[in-house]
């Protein structure tokens, strides 16, 4: 087979890769799962698919996106992502899942669904090192949560947990630009999280897992995480 690679010619589409992105969500089951736990927020059988909403908006922000009306972008290209929500629509998707408690939950299992299916796939890492740390994020208007920041900016402060060697986003915590660099219980709350991503199956054989963080407070944080972890595998609690 030949590939040829041009900057000009007629047929072009811009964005093409951002395709990839939603097809990869769509083979490995992360649109399906987002459709099934949204399920409870779609009200009419003829609304936007509230799964494929949230993956639309993952692909605006992967392509570079920061703001609603970068949809348009996706929504511009019906040949490669089909028929997407207008703005006002996708922000009632996020009001939804800002005003149900449940919702982030809903989020999450859905998260973890499709990594199992992609680990099943193209195989999982041998060895995973979970990265916990905050980082500075700027606001360049007043959002809510938004404050001074410690480096004299203003935005937030969240707490993210990835997987090292994978590059996987596992978990986070979205906090107010004034909060510190992360006390012990927060770190404890992003590194259960993180591990609720990781695949049953993979928790319970000899690959190792281990965490990594600059904050003194997660040496104690992580032994009682793992601790708890661990009677748990055990059938101790």
């Amino acid at each position: 087979m030949k590939v040829e690679v041009t900057p000009d010619g007629a047929g072009l589409v811009s964005h093409a890769g951002s395709a990839l992105l939603a097809q990869v969500a769509d083979k490995c089951g992360l649109t399906r799962a987002l459709s099934r736990e949204l399920g409870p927020l779609q009200l009419r059988a003829a609304s936007h698919d509230r799964g494929r909403v949230v993956r639309d908006l993952a692909v605006m922000l992967a392509d570079g996106g920061d703001c609603l009306a970068d949809m348009a972008v996706v929504r511009d290209q019906a040949a490669l992502f089909g028929a997407t929500a207008s703005d006002s629509t996708a922000f009632r998707v996020i009001d939804q899942i800002a005003s149900q408690p449940e919702a982030i939950e809903w989020l999450r299992t859905a998260h973890a669904h499709a990594r199992a299916r992609m680990w099943e796939l193209a195989g999982a890492p041998e060895r995973l090192t979970i990265d916990l740390d905050a980082t500075l994020l700027a606001a360049h208007s007043d959002k809510e949560g938004a404050e001074p920041t410690w480096k004299r900016g203003y935005g937030f402060h969240p707490m993210l947990a990835y997987a090292d060697e994978t590059g996987e986003a596992l978990a986070g915590e979205l906090r107010p630009g004034s909060a510190g660099a992360g006390t012990a219980v927060e770190q404890s709350a992003v590194a259960e999280a993180a591990l609720a991503q990781i695949p049953q199956a993979h928790t319970r054989t000899s690959s190792c897992c281990c965490a990594w963080t600059p904050r003194a407070p997660a040496t104690s944080c992580w032994t009682g995480v793992a601790t708890r972890r661990s009677a748990i595998r055990s059938g101790l609690i």
